[in-house]
């Protein structure tokens, strides 16, 4: 199976029933991550995906979500868990192609200064070598039973791009899309 490159990769919380049943389902072009063992869970299944030569161009986290942090289970992430559990571990070779966005799903993640600090630790973390942005509501969602997708019906969307050349890379922030910050000054 090893050594393909997906479109994307989807990653669910396995142990919310809501997110189980509202979670992507695998494609052809789409690998799932079926996380039921916690931060360490995912650690491995990152781990195991980088040993087998596996590549992606986007990510979706399926979650819940709160200000600043995913859950899966009990145990959260929050920016400080990016840092401490993920950075430096070299899981952003699983995104090696540029412009790759990567989408948490949960309510409220983007939202305070602690979203801007999340989708930075992330985008840091996973994105450095080749650059790209992480994505996040500031708002509830609400998961379609059609679909199969979260649904936010307010809110705004926030981004943090960061620019290829590893963790000393420029930063860019959006709200909606639209530049509010250099990467200077966090925005608050």
């Amino acid at each position: 199976m090893g050594r393909k490159a997906y479109r994307l990769l989807s990653i669910n919380d396995a142990m919310s029933l809501r997110t189980r049943l509202l979670s992507r389902e695998e494609g052809e072009d789409t690998y799932t991550v079926n996380v039921d063992e916690g931060i360490d869970g995912l650690r491995s299944k990152l781990s195991w995906m980088i040993k087998e030569g596996m590549t992606f161009q986007n990510a979706v986290f399926t979650t819940h979500g709160n200000r600043g942090a995913i859950f899966f289970g009990p145990e959260y992430i929050i920016a400080e868990t990016w840092y401490a559990k993920f950075h430096g571990s070299g899981y952003s070779r699983l995104f090696p192609f540029k412009d790759t966005k990567l989408y948490f799903a949960g309510c409220n993640v983007a939202d305070s200064e602690y979203g801007w600090r999340f989708l930075e630790a992330a985008a840091r973390t996973l994105l450095a070598t080749s650059g790209g942005v992480a994505i996040g509501w500031t708002s509830l969602g609400f998961g379609s039973p059609f679909s199969g997708h979260v649904r936010h019906l307010w809110g705004e969307t926030r981004q943090v791009m960061i620019i290829p050349g590893g963790d000393g890379a420029a930063l860019r922030f959006f709200e909606n899309w639209k530049r509010v910050d250099d990467g200077v000054n966090r925005p608050s």
